[in-house]
């Protein structure tokens, strides 16, 4: 009896091992592949930001009601805290590349969806936010899986300055984004700008098509999505310095990002056209790619003390942005409010891996996606105390708060501070 051919075992894209570690700004895109995952970042990122902007300016403009413009913001982190440990948890049991890749296939054609309403006239404010909630589910997606990805790709030697190099795709196209939002509404039109986003999405697309799976990844898990989560949950709850890690990240949503939705409102109380408000949104983007820059370029010792004295920074600043009452003031204050911020995004991503163990780094991103998740809460707390006062006192007390939390957080949890 003729026996059957056996079926040839799946071919896996494999990542090489990467090259001994040099040091220096660029050390990570030594590694193979690592540059198409990072120009795939910067064009995601810059989908983020310009989407937040772009739907914050319009509901301000159609309503001219700060609570309603924070609901934006509230509807794009709310997905992070209800999302984020099941997010992790599918980064952990499916391939990371490909989770990626099929969130943005969802949001394609939403964006272009947008650009058609908006373009036509027709668009609501309403409807910016169930948009804003399809791409920060897209987004908890991304964070947990492109995050532990970059771990699986470059290693722990190089985890610090990928991670940094990850901060200043965040920040660059926090900065692009709200820029290039504003530029094409002040010159084209709003509903323009979404058609951009869509292309922005489709090059993340192409780019990422070429970033090989690590083999490690591809495994099926044996336990169950319910054990997987259990665990997790576990794992962080024996851990100070997890807690700890955690509370620093639920303060800094909840008292410091809370603002940002709110630009665009300054920017107008302020007198300036729609180019200038997208500068001013893009303020925080750029302190936050100087300072990713600084923190890539160089071994950080104390990364734990990093991670807290970076919070403190920016909230001073955002204090003296709040108070600022003409244009040229408020930028560089918001600069370098974001550079402090910038510390604190790239020492959270490296000490959760770091810390957790290398099996549980997705459900610990995941974990940490929940705890960001806490800023729609914030968002919308400080909206009530802007429509019920303005924005700039409600800032202020945001931010007085956060610095009395972050103060008592830190003394009650020592072991983040001496996190290395």
């Amino acid at each position: 009896m003729a026996r059957a051919p056996i079926a040839p075992a799946p071919v896996l894209a494999v990542v090489e091992t990467p090259p001994p570690y040099r040091g220096g700004t660029f050390a990570a895109l030594e590694v193979e592949s690592f540059g198409l995952l990072w120009a795939s970042g910067w064009c995601w990122n810059a989908t983020r930001w310009m989407s937040v902007f772009l739907c914050s300016f319009l509901v301000n403009d159609l309503t001219g009601s700060p609570f309603l413009v924070q609901l934006v913001g509230a509807a794009f982190f709310a997905p992070m805290f209800f999302g984020g440990v099941v997010a992790g948890a599918v980064a952990d049991r499916f391939d990371r590349r490909l989770t990626i890749l099929r969130q943005l296939t969802v949001l394609i054609p939403l964006a272009l969806i947008m650009g058609v309403i908006v373009t036509s006239g027709s668009a609501s404010a309403w409807m910016t936010y169930p948009f804003m909630f399809a791409v920060g589910l897209g987004g908890v997606v991304d964070m947990t899986s492109r995050r532990a990805l970059v771990f699986d790709m470059v290693g722990e030697e190089r985890a610090t300055n990928a991670l940094a190099l990850e901060s200043v795709s965040m920040a660059g196209g926090s900065t692009l984004g709200s820029l290039f939002g504003g530029a094409v509404i002040n010159f084209v039109g709003i509903g323009e700008a979404f058609f951009l986003i869509a292309a922005l999405y489709v090059a993340s697309y192409i780019l990422l098509t070429r970033v090989p799976s690590p083999p490690a990844r591809t495994h099926v898990a044996k336990s169950s999505m319910r054990a997987d989560l259990v665990e997790g949950l576990r794992a962080v709850r024996t851990s100070r310095a997890l807690i700890g890690i955690l509370g620093v990240t639920v303060i800094m949503n909840f008292f410091y990002f809370s603002f940002m939705p709110l630009v665009p409102v300054f920017a107008k109380n302020m007198g300036v056209n729609a180019l200038l408000a997208g500068l001013l949104a893009s303020g925080t983007g750029i302190g936050m790619l100087l300072g990713s820059f600084t923190w890539a370029a160089r071994p950080i010792a104390r990364r734990g003390l990093l991670y807290i004295a970076g919070p403190l920074l920016s909230m001073l600043f955002l204090f003296a942005f709040a108070a600022a009452q003409w244009y040229l003031v408020a930028l560089p204050l918001l600069i370098v409010a974001g550079f402090g911020s910038s510390a604190f995004g790239t020492m959270q991503g490296v000490l959760m891996m770091t810390t957790a163990a290398p099996e549980m780094r997705g459900r610990a991103m995941g974990i940490m996606s929940m705890a960001i998740g806490t800023l729609p809460f914030g968002m919308i707390g400080l909206g009530l105390v802007a429509q019920a006062t303005s924005p700039a006192p409600a800032v202020m007390i945001s931010v007085v708060a956060g610095v009395i939390a972050l103060a008592a957080w830190v003394v009650a949890y020592p072991e983040v501070r001496a996190l290395r």
